[in-house]
């Protein structure tokens, strides 16, 4: 009877859901200033800040089963008057493991909830290198990763 037991137990912890966050960090950051100094001048013009977005998912089979990698991709460029001041790309990655889930939630997992993890870092590495390059922070207004996976399924469709 107790063998019976442990058995169902033994499944039980095996069916569990689990979410791990192995690893995280920065895997490529890029920051230009093209036409500096000429680009550090007070203007008198608001400028026009363009930021894209993207996520890219892969499996890493070679890790282990259920283990992923997420790509938080953010492109970011500011310019007066289609003359560009910067451009700044960052990527940052995460190494997930995910188990016990079916497949549309892994896709949601993958796209909404991990690049929320993510994304804080690499905010705050793109406001430091702005700042650095001479203008003020480049403060990301949070992101609604919702909303981006469901306009990426649209897209699909």
């Amino acid at each position: 009877m107790k063998k019976k037991e442990e058995n169902n137990q033994e499944k039980q912890e095996n069916t569990n859901f689990q979410f791990i966050i192995n690893a995280q960090y920065l895997k490529d950051l890029s920051f230009e200033n093209p036409n500096a100094p000429d680009s550090l001048k007070q203007f008198e013009e608001k400028p026009e800040i363009k930021i894209n977005v993207d996520i890219n998912t892969k499996p890493l089979k070679d890790h282990g089963d259920s283990i992923y990698e997420v790509d938080l991709i953010i492109k970011a460029t500011t310019s007066i008057k289609e003359k560009n001041l910067f451009l700044v790309e960052g990527i940052y990655s995460g190494i997930f493991t995910i188990k016990n889930v079916k497949d549309d939630i892994l896709e949601r997992m993958l796209l909404i909830e991990c690049p929320k993890f993510l994304f804080p870092f690499l905010r705050s590495i793109i406001s430091t290198s702005t700042r650095e390059g001479g203008f003020p922070p480049l403060m990301i207004t949070p992101i609604d990763f919702i909303a981006l996976f469901e306009s990426r399924k649209q897209k699909k469709n």
